[in-house]
């Protein structure tokens, strides 16, 4: 079973340097997702600025619906955000496809977001967000 634990940013940090060499910065909040004792995915949470907050997910093909669920309620539990802002590498076909099924509307293109390679960029607000962070909307 996996379980999403809200952690220690510089902990979640170094296991994304040590798995995938990339230096986190600007953590406003870092979630594990375990399985079996074992980090199998990280999602950190940045430029929360009230209303909106960045998603990033690192764990290729850990992620699951009720992953993405839990993070959503995570995010409007704890950070109160209305919005979540994701980007992912536009060559990342699996996730292009998949973050429209849940929700995610596509905003645009972020040229050269990960140095020579353009981002897709997508947000989750209102009612969507709402719902899938299972809360009900009056």
């Amino acid at each position: 079973m996996k379980v999403l634990c809200v952690g220690d940013s510089d902990m979640i940090g170094a296991w994304v340097l040590h798995r995938f060499q990339i230096i986190l910065t600007g953590i406003d909040l870092a979630v594990a997702v375990v399985e079996h004792d074992q980090i199998i995915g990280v999602c950190i949470f940045q430029a929360h600025n009230g209303p909106d907050v960045e998603l990033s997910y690192y764990g290729p093909k850990t992620l699951t619906l009720d992953i993405v669920k839990g993070l959503a309620k995570i995010a409007v539990d704890h950070l109160g955000v209305s919005r979540i802002t994701a980007r992912t590498a536009k060559s990342n076909k699996m996730m292009t496809r998949g973050i429209k099924k849940i929700g995610f509307e596509y905003e645009g293109i972020r040229h050269h977001a990960y140095g020579d390679k353009d981002a897709v960029m997508y947000g989750l607000y209102g009612k969507k967000l709402a719902r899938l962070a299972g809360k009900v909307m009056q």
